[in-house]
């Protein structure tokens, strides 16, 4: 945790949708979180809080959960499934009190988003999307470990082979969400994703696919200059591992 991180922090409440129960969860204040970089993921670095860790909210009552910006938004036939399938097989409990969230907390509370986008049907890229802050989550979780722990080495590779395993996931989902459904795609536009996805293709050595993504990437007019440096980092990478 870091040192100020409930300083950044508020209890904002919510209706649940499926047993309209009052709801709170601790969201990041606007414009408190001091942004520093972005990981080649695209993971997010802040200098005093890990945004991802508030990014869902979960009904201690019925199970519901779902990032924050689509927690209203859940249609008719959703409902009927989520109350079938999830609610149903909840045990209600009381929200804990606490400052702030665990990354471990954070984890358990986006895997519940992502069953429950899966139980709904949910589109590919919201699994996708779900999968991808999973995976993030899981690299902060290995990040936060104590260089002095004798237990260190297997608990990080623990939690990287998690964080590769949602990544994969990740991939597949927002792959599939490139091609069937319209941009902005997990809240990314075409470049963002593209480059995203070369990422994660480099990843699975599947260098031909990231290349390709790539040259649409690096050509783009309206690419930032910050994705454009990632973009041509990531091509000179590929390229010098394929000359070796």
């Amino acid at each position: 945790m870091y040192e100020n991180e409930k300083d950044t922090l508020m209890d904002k409440r919510y209706t649940c949708p499926i047993c309209e129960k009052q709801i709170h969860a601790k969201t990041v204040k606007s414009n408190s979180a001091k942004f520093v970089d972005t990981k080649a993921d695209l993971r997010p670095i802040h200098s005093n809080v890990i945004v991802t860790k508030y990014d869902a909210v979960c009904c201690s009552n019925c199970g519901y959960s779902a990032l924050s910006k689509n927690f209203d938004s859940v249609m008719p036939t959703h409902r009927k499934l989520l109350r079938e399938k999830i609610q149903a097989n909840f045990k209600s409990h009381e929200e804990p009190e606490c400052d702030t969230y665990t990354t471990e907390m954070a984890i358990s509370r986006m895997k519940m988003v992502l069953l429950c986008t899966v139980t709904k049907g949910g589109k590919d890229s919201e699994i996708g999307n779900a999968c991808l802050k999973i995976c993030w989550l899981y690299q902060d979780l290995a990040d936060e470990l104590d260089a002095d722990d004798p237990t260190t080495t297997e608990k990080r590779e623990t939690y990287l082979k998690e964080a590769e395993h949602a990544a994969s996931n990740a991939y597949e989902h927002l792959t599939k969400a490139r091609m069937n459904e319209r941009f902005p795609i997990a809240g990314m536009n075409e470049t963002t994703l593209d480059y995203l996805l070369a990422y994660f293709a480099y990843k699975r050595k599947d260098y031909s696919t990231a290349l390709q993504l790539l040259s649409g990437v690096v050509t783009s007019k309206g690419i930032s200059p910050r994705l454009k440096d990632k973009g041509l980092a990531l091509k000179d990478l590929i390229n010098a591992e394929r000359e070796s």
